[in-house]
């Protein structure tokens, strides 16, 4: 009779196991990477303190400005992995309207790419009306689309894409940066990896965020070649129940 307790509680310590030792990776990665930040703002700081002449002295302090900048960008994606897990249980009542997302996250990154001269453009074939979190989601596509601007080169082009795929809801950001090799593709939504000689700033963490958001709204990410020569992200999302149901219906009706 107390066979079924005692593999209930097995099964929930070999779970509570694995949450620890994630935990404890994730900690050990989390202070690996933030040492070198911080080893790099206190040399900045050094360099301005000991600055005999105002110039140097200037280009010191504005350096340990970006640094800071890039210090603080790397603890809020630390935050938002650690946040990700608690807040993914409650979706089932939710909806989100993806082509809203993706036009308040390009308002949001137009500067960014205006400074690179890169052509910019939203293609919304649907309203996108997937079951989730709004803010979530908004992670997912900012993460993707700042990806997609800081790899693609001066005078590139980015285009996010919301279309219906059957009884999925496709979200593609497109790019014409270099790509990346096939074999690199499933490396890069490990936590902290960087493409190896891609020169851009980075935290290496945006993409582990795509890959657990998608995961928690039971959406799945393929990686291709863009139109554009560069990398696509696919995420496909199952189109929420009402809207999958009318979606059937109007397909009926053809």
């Amino acid at each position: 009779e107390t066979k079924p307790l005692v593999h209930a509680l097995n099964d929930l310590f070999a779970r509570l196991q694995t949450a620890l030792d994630d935990i404890l990776h994730f900690t050990a990665d989390a202070a690996h990477e933030l040492r070198t930040p911080l080893a790099a703002l206190k040399t900045h700081a050094q360099v301005a303190l000991r600055a005999i002449d105002e110039p140097t002295r200037t280009e010191a302090l504005r350096e340990l400005i970006h640094g800071v900048d890039r210090a603080t960008s790397l603890v809020e994606q630390l935050l938002t992995l650690a946040r990700l897990d608690p807040e993914a249980t409650q979706l089932s009542d939710e909806t989100a309207d993806l082509q809203e997302v993706a036009q308040n996250v390009l308002s949001e990154l137009a500067t960014d790419a205006v400074k690179k001269e890169i052509d910019i453009s939203l293609d919304a074939r649907c309203r996108g009306i997937v079951t989730g979190k709004q803010l979530m989601l908004t992670v997912l596509v900012r993460n993707l689309v700042e990806n997609a601007i800081r790899y693609t080169p001066r005078n590139g082009q980015v285009e996010v894409s919301v279309f219906e795929d059957q009884h999925e809801i496709v979200l593609r950001v497109s790019d014409s940066g270099s790509g990346i090799p096939p074999e690199e593709r499933e490396k890069i939504f490990k936590r902290f990896y960087r493409v190896l000689g891609s020169g851009a700033p980075g935290s290496g963490l945006g993409l582990s965020i795509v890959q657990r958001i998608a995961e928690i709204h039971r959406a799945r990410v393929v990686l291709g070649e863009s139109k554009f020569g560069g990398l696509k992200f696919d995420v496909y999302f199952l189109a929420a129940r009402g809207v999958a149901q009318g979606l059937d219906k109007a397909r009926r009706a053809i």
